[in-house]
């Protein structure tokens, strides 16, 4: 069983709606869900209490994990990939804890892992392959990269250019890092799915499209739930 997990109702509502118009909470007919969802909250100090305490109580089996949502995107010009843009799929490679550490005026520099522990999280590669041939079989256009997590969002270009540079970022978002180490904790096979919102740029809410990534990550969310074989 997979479990679907998103920060808040906003990202989780299209999710059941898209769920709905596919068949999926259809319980007539002998029909079951073919996931649990979970609103694990904004930010990782919540998203990892919530996420812990749902597996831990849940008498369902859940075998695999996929994080949905909203990402903003990074302006950086040493990324190799090039820049996301706006409305863009994208699937994370890894996640990284972005601005957990020590913070100087233009840079982070990571804590000894024996005081802080991992910071990087690399998601499964399986489920990524996998998600990789749905979507192209689809003919949906992705990007693949690393994302980032940040306690507080990225709210200036410059900012955003430095994460984007030290993780070589696609993307930021503030739970993802936090469901790779509770899932790591579970052995439980995690992939992530956001589509880009907005760019991290000089805070210009006008520019955001917040609405129509959430309805994009969703709709991807419910064609992988489907096709990954979620019942």
């Amino acid at each position: 069983m997979i479990l679907a997990v998103a920060a808040t109702e906003f990202e989780m509502t299209p999710f059941a709606r898209f769920l709905a118009m596919d068949g999926g909470l259809s319980c007539q007919e002998g029909r079951t869900l073919p996931c649990c969802t979970l609103v694990a909250g904004l930010g990782p100090v919540e998203t990892t209490l919530r996420l812990t305490r749902y597996l831990e109580r849940r008498d369902l089996r859940i075998d695999k994990v996929l994080n949905f949502g909203v990402a903003g995107a990074y302006i950086c010009e040493s990324l190799p990939s090039g820049n996301g843009a706006l409305l863009d799929l994208c699937l994370a490679e890894q996640e990284n804890l972005g601005d957990f550490g020590i913070c100087f005026a233009d840079h982070y520099e990571a804590l000894d892992e024996k005081l802080g522990g991992t910071t990087v999280f690399p998601l499964d590669q399986s489920m990524l392959r996998q998600a990789r041939k749905i979507l192209d079989c689809h003919r949906i256009a992705y990007r693949c990269g690393n994302f980032v997590t940040v306690s507080a969002v990225s709210a200036t270009r410059q900012r955003g250019a430095m994460l984007a540079s030290r993780y070589q970022g696609l993307c930021e978002n503030m739970e993802g890092a936090a469901v790779a180490r509770v899932c790591a904790e579970f052995s439980l096979p995690l992939l992530e799915v956001r589509a880009i919102s907005n760019l991290v740029e000089d805070r210009d809410l006008g520019r955001w499209k917040m609405t129509e990534a959430c309805a994009r990550a969703a709709e991807a969310a419910v064609l992988l739930v489907r096709e990954m074989g979620g019942a």
